[in-house]
């Protein structure tokens, strides 16, 4: 006769970590610049940007 040992480890989980203060920074960093690529865009092209730009946007997606 076998006797199969089997030593299971009981799944212990801590509370998931904290995101780090380096992502945090790059994702604010990141939603800084798009923020200022889109105020770029709106000061260089003003009303072409929502007229032509967009639409062709919106046309390309479907």
């Amino acid at each position: 006769m076998m006797i199969g040992m089997t030593t299971s480890e009981p799944d212990i989980e801590g509370p998931d970590p904290a995101p780090s203060r380096m992502s945090l920074l790059l994702l604010g960093a990141g939603a800084v610049a798009l923020l200022l690529a889109g105020l770029l865009l709106w000061w260089r092209e003003g009303d072409r940007l929502f007229t032509d730009g967009l639409i062709a946007a919106i046309v390309a997606c479907f």
